[in-house]
């Protein structure tokens, strides 16, 4: 999927971190706050609750004690009752009911409770079967059913209203709720000052960032300002800023180096050209012209077709085709291509070494034929120029060309694998400044190494890595 695909299927307006990190603090609070105010509340309900059942488990176990007495003393049971009848909080009422269902005493206050007033059924424990009923005239009861232990038995019902606790809850969940948004309130504007204060450092990051134009790519970052999560950031900022500074300058001395390169060759056809045209030739003449016409445009396309070849390179266009080759056959091949040349010369070349290495053969016979012209080119008469393979421990294979030529001095070094770059000043017509600069992007797409040792006055070495496969 193309870049412009995907900024076209992307939200139009994504939020902000600073609104991330807001929702992200108030939805932990509002969570937070929920939990807190549940756990206050179910604390109180369990507690009045277990108050409410406590009291009425004891009146209880005093009842069904003044019901084991012999004879049943009535009076006494009735006190018994009537002791509950002053609470403070809310009313209390108990009644007593024979085997036949029928009242032996109950609590003045009984006959005021509706008919729909629904006493749990009778069980074995009286704490399992309480029941909370809320009665039509708005009142709320506690009502629990026990048994006595008497033969024959007798059946308690007591009840307490608890309306003042229920109408305490109720209050005490409206003051959550109120402390839960006054608590929200609060905590959004806490989240938006945190969030907006621990962003500045981003926010200032990136105001120095838009300040910087091409023309001030040296502005760098103070890594030491920003807090640990941003170190980072500010160090690979700087790193990409020098790579960008980097290859500006590149830019602007291979657009230079470029620019005379082509006009050489182009100066030469337009000053032929103008010449042929000055005056009537012969058709002799206008083959010459024609012939050195030609090997300018030669040379241009030649320049034309390596800087293609670079850019496929770099851009990973270039599908590499890798075989299993001899290392040694290829080299005595190079040799021989180039043999010719250095018979020219007075240069004697020497094949070393054997072992085998995995490499696209079009590409390394283009890195052979490069270092070897080169070498050649570079070596004076008598001079020789060595050409050895080596099998590392590790797998990998060591190539290496050494001449006796020159050398080349220790500052030029750094800079042998850029573009057109030269070691003199002044440029030759021969060659175009790109061999070494190919040689390099090939053996970057095979994931190789090249290294180049000179000493000036005793000669060059250059040396290829090619990795296992």
């Amino acid at each position: 999927m193309s870049l412009k695909n995907v900024n076209h299927d992307a939200s139009p307006n994504p939020w902000s971190i600073t609104t991330r990190l807001t929702g992200l603090y108030i939805g932990s609070a509002t969570l937070i706050l929920l939990v807190i105010g549940f756990y206050l509340y179910q604390s109180l309900a369990t507690t009045l609750a277990q108050d409410n059942k406590q009291f009425l488990s004891k009146e209880i176990q005093l009842l069904r004690g003044v019901l084991q007495e012999q004879p049943l003393n009535i009076e006494r049971l009735a006190d018994e009752q009537s002791e509950g009848l002053n609470l403070p909080t809310g009313g209390y009422y108990s009644r007593i009911l024979d085997e036949s269902g029928h009242s032996l005493s109950e609590t003045p206050r009984m006959n005021t409770l509706p008919s729909a007033t629904q006493f749990p059924a009778l069980s074995g424990m009286p704490e399992t079967n309480e029941r909370v009923q809320k009665l039509a005239d708005g009142r709320t009861l506690m009502l629990m059913t026990a048994s006595s232990k008497t033969t024959p038995q007798q059946t308690i019902q007591i009840g307490l209203d608890i309306s003042h606790e229920a109408a305490l809850l109720a209050a005490y969940r409206r003051n959550l709720g109120w402390a839960l948004l006054i608590g929200l309130l609060f905590s959004s504007m806490a989240a938006i000052f945190v969030a907006r204060r621990g962003l500045s450092p981003l926010a200032e990051m990136t105001r120095h960032i838009e300040g910087i134009t091409a023309t001030q790519l040296n502005e760098q970052l103070d890594p030491a300002y920003y807090p640990k999560e941003l170190f980072t950031m500010a160090f690979a900022f700087n790193a990409m800023l020098l790579r960008l500074s980097k290859s500006f300058a590149q830019l602007t001395q291979f657009s230079a180096d470029l620019a005379h390169e082509l006009r050489t060759p182009i100066n030469n056809l337009m000053g032929e050209s103008e010449v042929a045209l000055s005056r009537p030739r012969s058709a002799d003449e206008y083959r010459q012209i024609l012939e050195s016409n030609l090997e300018e445009y030669g040379r241009l396309s030649q320049i034309i077709e390596t800087l293609l070849f670079l850019a496929r390179a770099e851009n990973i266009e270039i599908a590499l085709h890798k075989t299993r080759l001899d290392g040694r056959s290829e080299l005595e091949a190079g040799c021989s291509y180039i043999e010719a040349l250095a018979e020219e010369n007075g240069v004697r070349l020497i094949c070393q070494g054997q072992g085998f290495l995995y490499a696209d053969a079009q590409l390394f016979k283009r890195v052979l034929s490069n270092l070897l012209l080169n070498a050649v080119q570079h070596t004076p008469a008598g001079g020789e120029v060595c050409l050895s393979i080596q099998t590392a421990d590790d797998g990998s294979v060591d190539i290496s060309v050494q001449d006796s030529g020159c050398g080349i001095g220790a500052e030029h070094l750094p800079k042998l694998f850029d573009r057109f770059y030269r070691v003199s000043s002044a440029r030759s017509e021969e060659g175009t400044g790109l061999g070494l600069a190919i040689v390099k992007s090939i053996m970057d797409l095979h994931g190789g190494t090249t290294v180049i040792t000179s000493e000036f006055g005793r000669g060059t070495l250059v040396m290829l890595r090619f990795t296992s496969e």
